[in-house]
Parts: structure tokens; sequence; C-alpha cells
């Protein structure tokens, strides 16, 4: 793994598979890479660095949809980011809300409060948590089509062939400098 230069800020991407663990589990996955500042307009679209933390965790309660497993392994991530925003920030790299980017609509309009809770009654209080935070700025979410999620690795089973192909993802300069 090799680490580019960049301003120290924190940014992350957030998945998670519905139902892929045995006894109806889900599993929640993320990965945490250090970038630039993220622009104040529109999206962010962070260089990849070498990332400094990777989540792949079986999420304990059984999900009772794939918005509510994806709202989960948001709040998965949302906490280890604040540990890892405290340690920035006492290291002297003050940090802007921390993007973090998911491919589940439901589950960034549940974070943002731009979807009212009406059908899902079942979602988990401990997810409006991730609510509260938004709200006081630590973090920004957004959605980005599934393709661009580097989280999307760690919760899905895939075949040799796709680890071989995505590994160039992951592998920062590598394959730019042909050191393969």
């Amino acid at each position: 793994i090799r680490y580019n230069a960049s301003g120290m800020v924190l940014h992350a991407h957030s998945d998670a598979s519905y139902h892929s663990e045995p006894k109806a589990r889900s599993r929640a996955g993320g990965h945490f890479f250090l970038s630039d500042a993220p622009p104040t307009d529109g999206k962010p679209n962070p260089a990849n660095n070498g990332p400094v933390h990777t989540v792949s965790h079986i999420i304990k309660h059984v999900m009772s949809s794939a918005g509510e497993a994806e709202l989960g392994a948001l709040f998965y991530n949302c906490k280890d980011a604040v540990m890892l925003r405290t340690a920035l920030e006492e290291m002297g790299h003050p940090q802007p809300p921390t993007p973090i980017q998911t491919d589940n609509s439901f589950a960034a309009g549940m974070a943002n409060k731009q979807i009212k809770q009406r059908r899902s009654k079942a979602t988990d209080m401990r997810f409006y948590w991730v609510q509260d935070r938004v709200h006081q700025g630590q973090f920004n979410i957004y959605w980005a089509k599934g393709a661009d999620n580097l989280a999307d690795y760690f919760t899905k089973h895939f075949p040799p062939k796709y680890h071989r192909h995505i590994r160039k993802n992951y592998l920062v300069d590598l394959y730019q400098n042909n050191c393969v």
C-alpha cells in the first residue's frame, strides 16, 4: 500500500450486503482514507489514497430491508469515523464534516433527514444517531453509484477474477508506476 501526500482530511465509503450472512444477518463494510478537503459545492470526489481503516463487520441485529442494512453500515462506519476524526484533530489536522459515500438513496435520505419515516417503523432508533451527527456538522453523507463505492469489496463474496480486476482500485500507485 502506498500513501500520497494529502490535506489529511478523512473520507469514507460505506456499504452493506443484506442477508448475506448466516442467520439472516447482514454485513457492513467501510473504506476510510485521507485525502484533500472536499469542495464546498457538490459531491466530494476525492483522490483515493491508501486506506487508514477498513471495516468488514457482521451487523448483530437482523435488518428488515436492504435500506436498513445500509443505514446500519453508516452507523458502524460513523462510529469508527468519530475516533479517527478525534485522533486527526489531536494531531493538528482540523476536520471539516467528514464526507461519507453510500450507494443507497434511502440511507442517505434518512441520514440527511430528507426522508420522513412512515413505513420504516422498524428502523432501529440507534440509527438516528447518524442524523444527529450530520445535524451537528460532523458528517456529510452523500449518495454515489455503487460502482464507485470502495466499501463494496468488503461486504460481498466475489470470484477470484473480480479480485484481480478490482485490486488496482486499492493498491494506489502500483499500477501507475508499473511496479506490479
